[in-house]
């Protein structure tokens, strides 16, 4: 499949972050390859956070991802932030404030904790 419009929603927005929530019958792999969310181009912004329900009609799985870049409308997908290289400097990839990133952690741990995101 391709990416659907119809399944993006904005969770949270402020001072020009948004967390979105993307679900979709397309597995993991599929979603997080580079160019699947280019029709969001203009939607999404680099370091915005995108919480994914994939393969939702297969072996479900809950994921959340970075928008590392958008680059004549091509989106570009960065590591997940519960891998060590996610949190980068100011000069390069994506950076999140220390509050955010505990608030993001504490989301983290409490899908892995129901079973919705493997631990990595």
């Amino acid at each position: 499949m391709a990416y659907l419009s119809k399944n993006i929603s904005v969770l949270a927005y402020a001072n020009g972050f948004t967390l979105w929530h993307y679900s979709s019958e397309d597995t993991a792999a599929e979603i997080l390859a580079d160019s699947y969310f280019d029709d969001a181009a203009n939607l999404l912004r680099r370091g915005d956070l995108i919480v994914m329900n994939t393969d939702t009609e297969g072996s479900p799985e809950t994921r959340v991802s970075a928008v590392r870049a958008i680059a004549a409308g091509a989106v570009t997908l960065g590591n997940e932030p519960n891998k060590a290289s996610f949190v980068a400097n100011a000069s390069g990839g994506a950076t999140v404030d220390r509050e955010c990133r505990a608030q993001i952690a504490a989301l983290i741990n409490a899908l892995v904790a129901a079973g919705q995101m493997e631990a990595s």
